[in-house]
């Protein structure tokens, strides 16, 4: 069943195939009847199109949802051809002149598949049975004379149509490879630009860059690897805008336009805002009409009046810059999360909509202004929640290694806790942030107290044990000869205790340690016995190496 564009026109046409066929000649010049009649730019009922194509009103019906033009010539087009294949037509049966696909395209000067297109414009074509006992279709003679009458303009533009020559198409390839050596253009960008200032379709050029890249695919002009090339162009020229360049300088060092840098870099920092994540907490009210005038324009909660803290003199200078900023109430807090997801919202929508190829300087503004506002919204909530971390850190202070590492680690969590927060639930943001900390807290610390005990190579202690007994002041020197020296004591080991020692000790190549365990399942034993060996080996380099270095194996 073809596809219609509206469900009368498809259940009519379902209901004419079961139609007497000796009537299907009759609807089909109807439908041609009504082509003749229909513009594009009107509505129709649908019982006036039914009763053009059947003679048949219902008495006292109401005259049905309207079709528009442009879709009712479309759906007129669909009809005629499936009722016809429905119906088995003969040529003969016809009673009038028609042609065929190919006569139509050489009478009106056009290809067979520019008349494949112009079916969806009017051109009526019918199924019909050839004498060969073939199927094909068949455009009545009336039938291309009425296009040509209705549609002149667009028949005389096609038969002025002429073929690519080589060098248009030289000048099309060369067109788009100064495009893209200045921002990396997709196909259908490029071939846009190149047909504004050719005259040509759009298609044609872009299936003439296509056929293009197909000839030559390493040296192709939309392939990935050129694409990345383009954009490796603009990043470098955005480190260099990173490190203090100003646009003039790149501008020359990479032989371009001053605009080609200024496009080059809106485009790397809209790339990396898309990239990075401004997920929202999404409410009803960010849909509203006037959701900026009632969310970012309306007057911020008062600030309460609160006595400053007296600030502690013995403490460092970072704890005493919290105090300065104020804590929030609940009303300050909802208010400010409210607003900072509703930028984030904008935020989302203006770089999806937004078009890298054609990113202008307004666009690039609007865009860094909601990054901004959003940065600072995030900004102030942190701040003000800065001192919360360091009441859960202080309980965390005796088992972690530093308590201002472990303020950093949960500065972290509390930035995190800011972007997952939904303030749309009505809990306050320091319930739900110490309970994040916390978490973060009995994760982070244990593993940092087991990696700082756990993981120190054998190698590092015997160092650290070695270095005690040194005279001479020559590190380099000296940790050689240690070296030299573990190097002989283990040559006197057997080749299994020279391992286990080597890698528990991590005193191999690769420096890393082997746990006891591991051990034991490379050699096939228990833990245990990878123990006594390792015991007997120790025992053993003590008694071969001098009493500094013979210390540091001790068991």
């Amino acid at each position: 069943m073809p596809k219609f564009f509206n469900s009368d026109m498809e259940d009519l046409a379902n209901q004419l195939t079961h139609s007497p066929r000796r009537l299907r000649v009759k609807q089909i010049r109807g439908v041609e009847n009504l082509l003749d009649l229909v513009d594009p730019n009107q509505s129709y009922p649908f019982d006036f199109v039914c009763y053009h194509i059947t003679e048949y009103r219902k008495r006292n019906a109401e005259p049905g949802a309207s079709i528009p033009g442009a879709a009712l010539v479309r759906d007129l087009v669909t009809l005629a051809e499936f009722v016809s294949r429905r119906g088995n037509i003969a040529a003969a049966d016809l009673g009038e002149p028609f042609k065929t696909h190919a006569q139509v395209a050489e009478v009106l000067g056009v290809s067979t598949k520019t008349i494949r297109r112009w079916r969806d414009r009017g051109l009526m074509g019918i199924r019909v049975v050839y004498e060969d006992g073939v199927n094909r279709l068949a455009f009545l003679s009336r039938t291309v004379d009425r296009f040509m009458r209705q549609h002149g303009d667009l028949v005389a533009r096609g038969a002025s149509f002429r073929q690519l020559s080589d060098d248009e198409r030289a000048h099309i390839v060369g067109r788009a490879r100064e495009l893209i050596a200045n921002r990396p253009l997709k196909l259908h960008a490029a071939a846009r630009l190149i047909a504004e200032e050719t005259g040509r379709a759009v298609e044609t050029v872009r299936y003439t860059l296509r056929r293009f890249d197909q000839s030559d695919p390493s040296g192709g002009l939309f392939t990935d690897a050129a694409l990345d090339a383009c954009g490796e162009r603009f990043r470098a020229m955005w480190r260099c805008h990173k490190a203090g360049e100003v646009v003039s300088s790149i501008a020359s060092a990479f032989d371009c336009a001053v605009e080609d840098v200024e496009h080059a870099l809106r485009f790397v920092e809209v790339h990396e805002w898309r990239q990075a994540k401004w997920d929202c907490v999404h409410a009803e009210l960010f849909d509203a009409p006037g959701a900026d005038a009632i969310i970012l324009e309306a007057d911020e909660p008062p600030v309460p009046e609160v006595p400053v803290p007296k600030v502690p003199r013995d403490l460092p200078p970072y704890l005493r810059s919290l105090y300065h900023t104020p804590l929030l109430n609940r009303e300050q807090e909802q208010d400010l999360f409210r607003r900072y997801n509703y930028v984030k919202f904008k935020l989302c929508k203006a770089l999806a909509a937004v078009e890298l190829d054609d990113l202008t300087c307004d666009q690039h503004a609007a865009i860094g202004v909601l990054v901004e506002q959003a940065e600072t919204f995030r900004q102030r909530i942190v701040a003000a929640n800065l001192r919360l971390v360091v009441s859960i850190a202080k309980k965390h202070v005796g088992r972690a290694p530093s308590f201002f590492e472990t303020i950093s680690d949960g500065n972290v969590s509390l930035m995190r806790a800011v972007e997952r927060f939904d303030y749309t639930r009505g809990i306050k943001f320091s319930t739900y942030a110490t309970w994040a900390v916390m978490k973060n807290y009995a994760r982070s610390i244990p593993e940092s107290l087991y990696h700082g005990s756990r993981y120190v190579t054998g190698q590092d202690e015997l160092l650290g044990s070695a270095a005690d007994y040194r005279e001479a002041p020559s590190l380099g020197s000296d940790r050689r000869k240690i070296r030299e020296l573990i190097s002989d004591g283990l040559r006197e080991l057997s080749e299994r205790e020279r391992e286990i020692v080597s890698h528990h000790f991590g005193l191999g190549s690769s420096h890393c340690s082997v746990t006891l365990e591991q051990l034991g399942r490379r050699f096939g034993v228990t833990k245990e016995r990878i123990r006594q060996i390792e015991r007997r080996a120790l025992l053993r380099l003590r008694e071969l190496l001098p009493p500094s270095l013979g210390d540091a194996f001790a068991s």
